[in-house]
């Protein structure tokens, strides 16, 4: 199944030239059917529920303040394309509003071509997002010789885990420094 074009000329529209930092996570939000709901991280509007959005531009540019409203995140998504920072998705479409079998069938029926679309972006660091997208993937993307920058999960910044998240962030984001 492919990305929504809702979702996938946002994802275009911010893609860099040259991506230097991948970040995989699980899949865009879901709506629940209601279109009026629909957020994602390559959307212009910051919402109060863009927590991976927030954390990475806290962590990439000195935890600045960031206002929820229409247009905020403009600003940053040109400075995270300039900067060579993408974000894609195991799954095409979003799951969670699947059960927890479609949910793990979903990403499972995704590896290859999230692989794959990694490797064709050929980044010089790669971060996975979220437990399970780093149980499935870890191993694909070391085997495909991509750079992932940690070796231990870094959790999705939400439901309390922003710290988490903001510390194992900063260690893999030191990982691609060094790198450089």
């Amino acid at each position: 199944m492919s990305e929504d074009p809702w979702y996938a000329e946002r994802r275009a529209r911010w893609k860099p030239g040259r991506v230097r930092l991948l970040l995989v996570a699980e899949s865009a939000p879901g709506d629940g059917g209601e279109i009026a709901n629909r957020r994602f991280f390559y959307d212009e509007n910051l919402t109060g529920k863009d927590g991976l959005f927030r954390e990475v531009i806290r962590a990439l540019y000195d935890d600045p303040t960031l206002t929820s409203r229409s247009g905020a995140k403009t600003p940053w998504l040109e400075k995270l394309k300039q900067d060579g920072v993408y974000l894609i998705d195991l799954a095409a479409v979003p799951v969670n509003y699947h059960s927890p079998s479609e949910r793990a069938a979903a990403l499972a029926h995704n590896i290859e071509a999230a692989v794959a679309l990694a490797t064709e972006l050929a980044p010089s660091g790669v971060v996975l997002v979220k437990q399970n997208v780093f149980d499935l993937l870890e191993r694909p993307v070391r085997e495909a010789g991509l750079p992932l920058l940690h070796g231990a999960m870094i959790p999705f910044p939400g439901s309390g885990q922003q710290k988490r998240f903001r510390d194992r962030f900063a260690d893999a984001l030191a990982r691609l420094e060094n790198a450089d």
